[in-house]
């Protein structure tokens, strides 16, 4: 069987390794070898107009109380793992399920009180703030977090030079980016990606073993790991 490499920081590799494992039934090889960390930013105060804030990760989520934002405002969230831990932070969290795109639809379609905020991380896919604001919803950027990559385990180029398998579910182009540079296109590697974006960017990488999950959220992805492991 392959070996999975788990790409995200080390408390949310571990949840998604337990779901793999639970689908599958049994143990699975691992190495734990996070593609970035996380630091903070200096940022300004939220804009004392804010109704709402917009959220693209659980990162922002984590941040965002420290950005003035208050108790019980509404956050739209990318996905649920997003919304659950804004709820945690006790905002009224909403979340369409799905990607950027699913979210930015749900924000149009219930057309709520502007101006909102969108917190983020120095790098972020689908252009939030832009578009919202363009569909007459105006739309602040308030940079919370960048992401610096880190360097894989000896522990995964030991197994690709040992001629193992590597299962790699990539859940970000920017963490695609930042496990890609590292290794060989050539190398044996299967990358199970979360959505198109990722895919395009593992393709540029010159990986060709690209399996896109069915839906861009964590079950999706945990039964794509899943049958990738299997097939391997």
């Amino acid at each position: 069987m392959a070996i999975l490499v788990l790409t995200r920081p080390e408390g949310a590799s571990r949840r998604f390794l337990a779901a793999v494992e639970e689908r599958l039934g049994q143990r699975v090889a691992h190495i734990l070898s996070p593609a970035i960390e996380i630091e903070s930013v200096a940022h300004g105060p939220l804009p004392d107009e804010v109704v709402s804030v917009v959220l693209t990760s659980e990162q922002a989520a984590l941040r965002a109380r420290n950005t003035g934002a208050r108790t019980g405002m509404k956050a739209w969230c990318v996905g649920d793992r997003t919304a659950e831990v804004a709820r945690r932070e006790r905002f009224e969290a909403v979340s369409p399920g799905g990607d950027v795109e699913a979210l930015i639809a749900a924000i149009l379609e219930a057309q709520p009180s502007a101006p909102l905020v969108h917190i983020r991380g120095e790098q972020t896919t689908g252009d939030v703030s832009a578009r919202l604001t363009k569909a007459g919803l105006l739309t602040h950027d308030l940079v919370v977090y960048r992401q610096k990559d880190c360097p894989l385990s000896p522990e995964v180029f030991e197994a690709l030079a040992s001629g193992e398998t590597l299962v790699v579910p990539l859940f970000s182009p920017r963490s695609a980016e930042a496990f890609l540079r590292q290794v060989k296109p050539t190398d044996p590697l299967r990358i199970v990606a979360m959505s198109q974006a990722v895919a395009d960017k593992a393709y540029a990488c010159g990986v060709r073993q690209i399996l896109l999950a069915e839906r861009p959220d964590l079950e999706a992805m945990a039964l794509a790991t899943c049958s990738r492991i299997s097939m391997a």
